[in-house]
């Protein structure tokens, strides 16, 4: 299995973190799922999954330590199917994965793939999906014609551009963006021991979600971080500490809708827009439009590459580079607790609305997608809708569930019927 002309890849400038920073406790997985019209029979899914591994074969590279950088390297191992579990997202150990740092899982109808973030961020990920569900109703008879709207065709060879690192490729060094931020709120709640990861999904009609979005003209991604953003502040409030802080998301940036990058590794930056208690109070609507025009301040190419010229200028700078890795290592998760999951509240992640090829969409029933648990921080919230359904996910290792109980309120109190399932 061929991953890049020399058989090894550079981790791209997003996935090089990642490694640093894991833990016994944390290895940053998240996952992406698929319920489909019909039942998912074991065999022909590790079909494939084979064939999906041959036409993208950078997520199948295993991770290994080199003198200065870690590195991607041919794994020659098929990558296996398994069952799904009740608590996702567990930290994928390659001595039990044969190398890979990805699984695929399935459930009556369902299938799940979890992976490093490492290897792809939230659309990468969905591009393996939607390749994989594409195959696997090919193999079982269905007259699915893949090759378009992220579903890759397997009878086509890899391209390199799909295994490019975008960031080192787009960024311009015409400015270097600072990222200094003052620490966030974070709930005073009990933390569950591993493996423990509550999920609890509310799904919402979409047009609904989009008709409260238009009513304070800003975006359905703004007016969920508003509602997200408006319960930790909340939260912040019931726990009346003399001390407060701002009450910040993180949130990625799919920089494909401002580069021609087709690459299905990492390709995002991330801001944290948020609100600061100190200032004074903030109800729901003030919130939700703080949050759209800083993110309107923020999303436009030339901040953006500022942003994404920071991150490569540390990659690249001559001394950084001839330093040893496990010295390395030790700056970068020093950095990151500085300005890592310190500097905000959650993170959130919206993907959008997944488009399948017109000729798979009579199968596919709904997409989900959640983060695993964080390192440091108790929760994390993503989105993603398809058929008319937005399913809205939040995560939490944390025993309370009371920042769940207020976003879910609250988009009920506004009006919007939600349907609540969760995996406990």
């Amino acid at each position: 299995m061929e991953a890049a002309p020399n058989g090894w890849m550079k981790l791209d400038n997003s996935a090089k973190i990642y490694p640093a920073v894991t833990s016994r406790r944390w290895a940053a997985v998240f996952r992406v799922s698929v319920n489909l019209t019909v039942p998912v029979k074991p065999e022909l899914l590790q079909q494939a999954l084979e064939d999906t591994a041959r036409r993208i074969p950078s997520f199948c590279a295993g991770l290994h330590k080199g003198l200065f950088w870690y590195y991607l390297d041919t794994n020659d191992h098929p990558p296996r199917v398994e069952p799904d579990v009740q608590n996702p997202c567990k930290k994928i150990d390659k001595r039990e994965n044969d190398g890979y740092y990805f699984r695929v899982r399935y459930y009556h109808s369902r299938i799940a793939v979890e992976l490093f973030h490492s290897i792809a961020d939230g659309t990468g990920a969905m591009v393996f999906l939607k390749t994989l569900a594409a195959r696997y109703l090919q193999l079982a008879g269905y007259p699915v014609k893949a090759g378009e709207k992220g579903a890759l065709d397997c009878s086509e060879p890899p391209r390199p551009e799909e295994w490019e690192d975008s960031h080192s490729q787009y960024a311009r060094f015409r400015h270097i963006e600072g990222r200094r931020e003052s620490k966030a709120y974070h709930p005073a709640m009990t933390r569950m021991p591993v493996p423990f990861l509550r999920v609890i999904t509310g799904t919402l009609p979409v047009e609904a979600v989009k008709a409260k979005a238009r009513e304070r003209g800003v975006s359905v991604n703004d007016y969920l971080a508003g509602v997200i953003c408006y319960a930790f502040l909340r939260l912040q409030q019931m726990e009346g500490n003399r001390r407060l802080y701002p009450v910040k998301l993180s949130v990625p940036v799919n920089l494909r809708s401002f580069y021609p990058s087709r690459t299905v590794r990492n390709f995002a930056t991330f801001v944290n827009p948020g609100v600061d208690p100190r200032y004074g109070d903030y109800d729901l609507e003030e919130i939700i439009q703080h949050i759209h025009h800083f993110m309107r301040l923020r999303l436009n190419e030339k901040y953006l590459n500022a942003v994404l010229s920071a991150n490569v200028g540390n990659e690249i700078n001559k001394a950084m580079r001839v330093v040893p890795l496990f010295l390395k290592n030790w700056a970068m998760a020093f950095a990151y607790r500085l300005y890592g999951e310190s500097r905000y509240s959650c993170a959130f992640s919206n993907l959008g609305t997944a488009e399948v090829p017109d000729s798979m969409a009579p199968y596919v029933e709904r997409f989900d997608f959640l983060m695993g648990p964080p390192r440091t921080n108790l929760h994390a919230a993503t989105a993603v809708s398809y058929g008319g359904r937005l399913n809205l996910t939040l995560t939490s290792v944390a025993r309370e569930t009371e920042a769940e109980r207020l976003v879910f309120t609250e988009l009920v109190k506004q009006g919007l019927p939600v349907r609540i399932e969760s995996n406990q």
